[in-house]
């Protein structure tokens, strides 16, 4: 897979590709008259024939998402811009994320606004939510005229926002006539493993192809090698193009152990005005025009030339100046001494602060010259900025490299950046991460005369402490909730403390209840109908706990959501939905909703309710009898960062699965289960992990797992709600311990206690 070295590549930003990639063609360049390719590239035909026949797919109406991946310089880049060569009828559009410096958010959506104008370019510009973003750029791929060729690359380095929209377009593409081509690296999954799971994700889409490029074999390296061993060359360099390429540019009769030594002695060989412009380049980490690195460098911008005809960097055809490739720049910039790298770095920010560039750019640039009101300034806005795209990631990131230098700033300012970073965390399920910030806000707000503020954060960081399991902090922080805004004028605020009033399970029903109504004259008063949805809510989870099923209020909750555009809303109300089918046993009412609340969960990067959804989703498929599903699905969730809460959810699920199947680690799950609903400390929890406890004794012969603490919970849960208690009963029984005989259970729970246990098994087949 291999190009000549050195030629040009068109800009990285905008509608073109970025770099050639490092590949390489024979002496004698092939051209294949069959297909028109201006270019061969040695052992790709295989891969090309394959962008064909999907390209053939798109033009027909039947979309294609195509993951390229292999090593840095196997030659990704080169095989996609050959394919785009040969196609110049299908509209390109091309991106790429930043590799340089923690990403902007959505930065290859905003390389193809910039470079397609249009609505998308508008709404970026008016700080539009990122969802109108996606649809608009749906609607490009919508438009039939003429097939769309869409090119995404480094995925490897892609923000959080930018990986949502990767799995928004794989969702989709299979109904646009549209070519979407990835790269990636496979060996740089990303540190936190979310480039894994989203490909994995995408993969699973019909629509989805993948694309692993091998190194070259032994007959394309001798055909490049000339006079070199060829075996040598293969043996230095795993057959990787780019390696090749480095390799066999080198004069030397000394072999190189190594890339980096290849590119150090071939920046040795420029002047010293010309290393120190490599030095600036590789600096900036990203295309940058002529006067930019120049400017950087302290030297003439005619330097350049130098720097090109050697074939280290090139130009693009808007001007901007790069790398080959990134390995190269890579390289470079970790051999310019520290002192002179900090200097480097000082320049550029001056520089292009001056220009005002992205605040991720310059943050980057503030930390690297360790310059702390610029790390301050820019990492802050750099923090906000990816957040609101959705981006939490890399807002937290940013957030963090901000935190060190925090206490410069004044405290209402130190408060709302503490803030933002809980928010951050937060919408991660990282809520023990969120903790602190969350204490540290509520301290310095305390010392303002803000009630309402004070009450926002202390309700923010109660949501934290409910995640955390942490009941009785959570409790006292509640009360001061309440406290604050109960004789307070009307506001959203005191609306929202009386919705947090209503789900107290430690005040009784009839409090409950006066705070559920509070919440929502006040949400109707203000016309406020994200409150009004809350209040709805609310006043579900009484009635359920009443007895009640509630499934008309949470439909009208989700309308609400979705009107006010309040996501969380519509997330928390989707999820109770669910799960209050899976109680009562209604699977099939709301079943097929399912992937419909993941998707606007995943989509809005709502992930604590999408882990809620998968725990709800474990609980079904235990209903339905698919044990071996319901293991996979609690174990793949748990691998991602999750709170306290969302695990235990899954933990539920997780070990009356395992005990059906037998699995050793059955009592294990059980055990951190029950701990995890102890600190919860919630009857509605404690009598699912306990009904979990029974049936395992029930399974294994093992009656030590039906302990006090077990008949506490069945005493605590003998509630108004015959779902709630009805099952533990049923297990308690048939284990002959005594249960209320004059608790009404609803079917097949009432059939199990009555001894019709075939009546019951035909009423739990009919059910599932």
């Amino acid at each position: 897979g291999s190009r000549q070295p050195g030629r040009g590549s068109p800009s990285r930003r905008g509608s073109e590709p970025t770099r050639d990639g490092g590949e390489i063609v024979p002496a004698a360049d092939r051209t294949s008259s069959a297909d028109s390719r201006p270019t061969a590239l040695l052992e790709r035909e295989p891969f090309l024939d394959a962008l064909e026949r999907y390209a053939a797919d798109a033009a027909s109406g039947t979309g294609r998402l195509v993951v390229i991946t292999g090593e840095a310089g196997i030659g990704k880049t080169s095989l996609v811009e050959s394919f785009r060569e040969a196609h110049p009828d299908m509209h390109w559009l091309w991106g790429a994320c930043d590799g340089g410096f923690t990403p902007r958010a959505l930065g290859p959506l905003h390389d193809i606004a910039s470079s397609e104008g249009g609505r998308l370019r508008d709404l970026f510009a008016s700080g539009a939510d990122r969802n109108d973003l996606f649809a608009a750029f749906l609607e490009i791929l919508a438009d039939g005229r003429r097939p769309t060729g869409v090119v995404i690359e480094d995925l490897h380095w892609a923000d959080e926002a930018t990986l949502d929209w990767l799995v928004y377009i794989a969702r989709r593409v299979g109904r646009a006539h549209a070519l979407v081509i990835t790269t990636y690296r496979d060996a740089e999954p990303g540190s936190d493993g979310e480039l894994a799971r989203v490909i994995g994700k995408v993969l699973g889409h019909g629509s989805t192809r993948r694309m692993a490029l091998p190194p070259l074999g032994l007959d394309a390296v001798r055909s490049l090698s000339g006079e070199r061993d060829a075996t040598e060359v293969l043996s230095l360099t795993g057959g990787n193009p780019f390696l090749v390429t480095e390799l066999l540019a080198n004069t030397s009769d000394v072999v190189p152990p190594s890339v980096a030594d290849v590119v150090r002695s071939r920046v040795l060989d420029h002047s010293t005005p010309a290393r120190r412009m490599l030095a600036a380049a590789a600096i900036l980490g990203r295309p940058a025009s002529a006067s930019l690195v120049a400017a950087v460098a302290g030297v003439a911008p005619a330097v350049l030339d130098k720097c090109t005809a050697s074939g280290t960097l090139v130009a693009a055809a808007d001007g901007s100046y790069t790398f080959r490739h990134e390995l190269t720049r890579r390289a470079v910039e970790h051999g310019v001494p520290l002192v002179e790298a900090r200097e480097l770095h000082r320049i550029a920010l001056l520089a292009l602060e001056r220009d005002g560039a992205d605040p991720a750019e310059l943050a980057h640039h503030a930390v690297a010259c360790d310059d702390a009101d610029a790390v301050l300034r820019h990492a802050r806005r750099a923090g906000r900025a990816a957040a609101e795209a959705g981006s939490h990631r890399e807002a937290i990131v940013q957030f963090r490299r901000a935190l060190k230098y925090a206490d410069r700033l004044d405290p209402l300012d130190h408060a709302e950046f503490l803030e933002a970073l809980a928010e951050s965390l937060s919408a991660r399920d990282q809520w023990a991460e969120a903790a602190e910030p969350w204490h540290e806000a509520v301290t310095l707000r305390r010392t303002f005369d803000d009630p309402e503020a004070l009450s926002h954060c202390l309700r923010r960081y109660e949501m934290c402490l409910g995640r955390l399991c942490r009941s009785e902090e959570r409790r006292a922080v509640e009360e001061e909730v309440y406290e604050l805004m109960r004789e307070a004028d009307d506001s959203v605020e005191r609306a929202w403390a009386f919705y947090v009033r209503s789900w107290a399970d430690y005040v009784s029903a009839e409090d409950r209840r006066a705070a559920s109504d509070e919440c929502t004259r006040i949400s109707k008063d203000l016309g406020d109908d994200a409150l009004v949805g809350r209040a709805l809510i609310g006043k579900a989870s009484l009635d359920f706990a009443s007895g009640v099923v509630p499934f008309d209020d949470l439909e009208a909750a989700i309308e609400l959501g979705l009107r006010s555009k309040d996501h969380s809303l519509t997330a928390c109300s989707y999820a109770n939905l669910y799960a209050c089918t899976i109680d009562t046993l209604r699977l099939d009412e709301f079943g097929d909703r399912y992937d419909e609340a993941l998707a606007h969960a995943l989509d809005h990067e709502e992930q604590t309710w999408s882990v809620y959804l998968r725990g709800s989703k474990v609980a079904e498929l235990l209903r339905r009898g698919q044990n071996t599903q319901a293991i996979e699905l609690a174990l793949q969730t748990m691998n991602e960062t999750i709170s306290p809460l969302n695990r235990m959810v899954l933990g539920i699920g997780l070990a009356r699965a395992g005990f059906r199947l037998g699995r050793t680690a059955a009592r294990e799950w059980l055990e951190a289960t029950w701990q995890l609903g102890e600190d919860k400390d919630e009857t509605y929890w404690l009598v699912q992990v306990a009904t979990a406890a029974v049936e395992g004794a029930w399974l294994t012969g093992d009656s030590t797992l039906v302990t006090p603490e077990v008949h506490e919970v069945y005493r605590r849960g003998l509630t108004d709600n015959p779902w709630l208690h009805g099952e533990l009963s049923a297990w308690l029984a048939r284990l002959g311990h005594r249960v209320d005989p004059d608790r009404t259970v609803p079917a097949p729970y009432s059939l199990e206690l009555a001894g019709r246990y075939a009546e019951a098994a035909a009423a739990w087949r009919e059910i599932g």
